[in-house]
């Protein structure tokens, strides 16, 4: 009889527990920042990682443009930076962007790899809530002398 009493008692917490975790939203962003020493525009296989670089995730509400959730992280080892972001964001629009470089001869913004849009709600279709931001990158002052022949292997000219 006690076990039959126990019983609606066990069922509910094991609903409020199943609600409490469901409900616990939250999405991991990963991204990395680099230091475009050809002035190329892309990685290339000489590309610097920038360690330090101030990165902000900034998501605004699509109808009004009011900024909802914004957080700053700081690149690591190899430029690599991580953001942990609660609650999903289906009504906004999310971007990471570049606020802030360590390196005075790499600090010019790349124009078009200076934010990245990233997707930050359960109802996206992917599987699971990890995301990644595509590269972002700053120019660096001069071009290594090394860039046009490395450039010439990329086959990339001006004049097309």
């Amino acid at each position: 009889m006690a076990k039959l009493q126990l019983f609606p008692i066990l069922a509910a917490f094991c609903l409020f527990v199943g609600v409490a975790v469901a409900t616990d939203v939250h999405f991991e962003v990963q991204g990395r920042v680099y230091c475009d020493n050809c002035r190329a525009g892309f990685v290339t296989n000489i590309t610097e990682y920038i360690e330090g670089a101030t990165v902000r995730l900034e998501c605004k509400h699509f109808q009004n443009d009011a900024v909802e959730h914004s957080i700053e992280a700081v690149s690591g080892a190899d430029g690599y930076y991580t953001f942990i972001v609660p609650n999903d964001h289906e009504e906004e629009i999310c971007y990471v962007k570049l606020i802030k470089s360590p390196r005075a001869d790499c600090a010019e913004f790349v124009e078009n790899r200076e934010q990245a849009r990233i997707l930050l709600t359960e109802n996206s279709g992917q599987a699971n809530n990890l995301r990644y931001a595509n590269a972002l990158g700053f120019l660096k002052d001069v071009a290594l002398p090394v860039c046009p022949e490395l450039l010439k292997a990329y086959e990339t000219d001006d004049d097309f």
